[in-house]
């Protein structure tokens, strides 16, 4: 019983302080600004064949230039069990979704062309190929703002109660 109560007093609590502290519409349009950026305006349809060295990767392209098919080397060859059976497609996807060096060479690759160099991950070398480039599909600020409420809430919750327990020496 005692649990309970302290759980509804909490949720009071918790409930009472969201409402006196709103979340400034400038702050949620700044969040969704960030992410928005974060995503970029546009996405990526693509292959990749991903395996451990990178004289492996330096012969797939090789291949490639003398005009093998990505996608059945992709089946034969790749290391990625994901993609390895649909011809190492990834489908549409933003280079925000990847690590670093594999959204930097999405990119940096022309639609219809594979990467002319090897491209290192923590997961391996990888060979890109860009099927095709589009618009990216950004829900409206006013779709993602009840999430945005949420996420910053959720946020200035936990740096409250942080505050609280420093000021409190918990």
């Amino acid at each position: 019983m005692d649990l309970a109560s302290q759980t509804v007093l909490v949720r009071a609590y918790v409930a009472d302080w969201v409402k006196k502290n709103p979340i400034p519409e400038a702050d949620l349009r700044k969040e969704y600004d960030t992410i928005k950026s974060q995503i970029g305006d546009k996405e990526y349809k693509v292959r990749h064949i991903l395996v451990k060295t990178e004289d492996q990767a330096k012969e797939i392209i090789s291949e490639l230039q003398k005009g093998a098919k990505f996608d059945e080397l992709a089946k034969a060859r790749s290391e990625d069990p994901g993609s390895k059976d649909k011809g190492g497609d990834l489908d549409w996807n933003a280079p925000a979704n990847f690590v670093k060096p594999f959204g930097d060479a999405m990119k940096a690759t022309p639609k219809g062309k594979f990467t002319p160099q090897p491209v290192q991950t923590q997961f391996g070398w990888h060979v890109i190929e860009v099927d095709d480039i589009r618009d990216a599909k950004v829900p409206s600020y006013e779709e993602v703002k009840p999430q945005l409420q949420q996420r910053l809430q959720a946020q200035w919750l936990d740096k409250y109660f942080k505050d609280l327990r420093a000021k409190n020496g918990v």
